[in-house]
């Protein structure tokens, strides 16, 4: 081997090590194709006689063509965060939305605090019921490193929320947009969701739909057909979430808006039902409107 021969493999030797590990966050599939792509630049290169310092010149600096490689692929570390704060900042309003309709059917009445003799009465009440915004909002204030951990510990708390304090289930959708916050920037740190991912949260969409339907048929309560064409609506947009439509989560989320608003409006015996399939409608709506949003490409220049 000669001497320009052995230093042209040790740059692309050099340039495939450091190409690798800032590809570590891709799935190895991935890693490994890009690296193979990398290597069949060289071999084309050494072919047309060009030295490996000119492909690697080619290719770009590691760090510079890592970058085009991970946003191609959809894996960006700002997307990821931005998927985050934006479910975050989602939660944060739907709880402001539901202190105000928690704090509606208490006016003038006295909220006794759970195992324990002291009672929140008048205008306490409104602010004892924005405290799950104010914790919806805290993993925002986070670093980005800790981030992950403090949506986690988030979740976990408005959870228990839900389930420990009186009217607790007016902040499922927080919890729920909260869980959400955690899990789908992971879900989709590597680009798009898998089919996998895609089937589930369209079958959750259906869900209330089809609940209701069965209502329905067995005379639990009544339907008009305005209640039809709404189950017929959301099982549609089940089916484009699954097979991967962007814009179906935006729709989804919209119509989970409106449900929250008219079970706040309109409230009855199934206000329960209504405001918990808006919170849903607009955490997987959201989270796949997201999941699903184009990457941003570096510029070359």
């Amino acid at each position: 081997m000669t001497e320009r021969t052995t230093m042209n493999a040790i740059t692309e030797d050099a340039y495939l090590r450091d190409v690798g590990k800032r590809l570590r966050a891709l799935t190895p599939e991935q890693r490994d194709a890009v690296l193979d792509d990398v290597r069949a630049h060289f071999a084309e290169a050494a072919d047309a006689g060009r030295s490996a310092e000119q492909a690697a010149e080619s290719l770009g600096d590691p760090a510079e063509f890592t970058a085009r490689v991970r946003a191609e692929l959809g894996h960006d570390p700002a997307r990821v965060d931005r998927m985050r704060r934006t479910l975050l900042w989602i939660a944060t309003g739907v709880a402001v939305f539901a202190a105000m309709f928690a704090a509606f059917w208490r006016p003038d009445d006295s909220l006794p605090m759970p195992n324990s003799q002291f009672e929140v009465h008048g205008f306490g009440i409104v602010l004892w019921y924005l405290i799950p915004a104010l914790i919806a909002a805290l993993p925002v204030l986070a670093s980005v490193r800790a981030r992950a951990v403090f949506t986690g510990a988030v979740a976990i708390l408005l959870t228990a929320v839900c389930l420990a304090f009186p009217d607790g289930w007016v902040f499922a959708p927080v919890a729920v947009l909260a869980w959400a916050a955690l899990g789908t920037p992971v879900v989709a740190r590597h680009g798009r969701p898998a089919a996998g991912w895609r089937i589930t949260i369209g079958t959750l969409t259906a869900v209330p739909a089809i609940a209701t339907l069965a209502g329905a048929l067995v005379g639990s309560f009544g339907i008009d057909i305005w209640g039809v064409l709404i189950v017929a609506a959301s099982v549609g947009v089940g089916v484009l979430i699954a097979v991967g439509t962007p814009w179906a989560g935006i729709v989804l989320a919209v119509g989970g808006v409106a449900l929250l608003i008219e079970s706040a409006l309109n409230p009855g015996y199934l206000t329960l039902a209504v405001w918990w399939a808006g919170g849903l409608f607009i955490a997987v709506g959201a989270s796949h409107a997201l999941a699903h949003s184009r990457p941003r490409t570096p510029s070359r220049g």
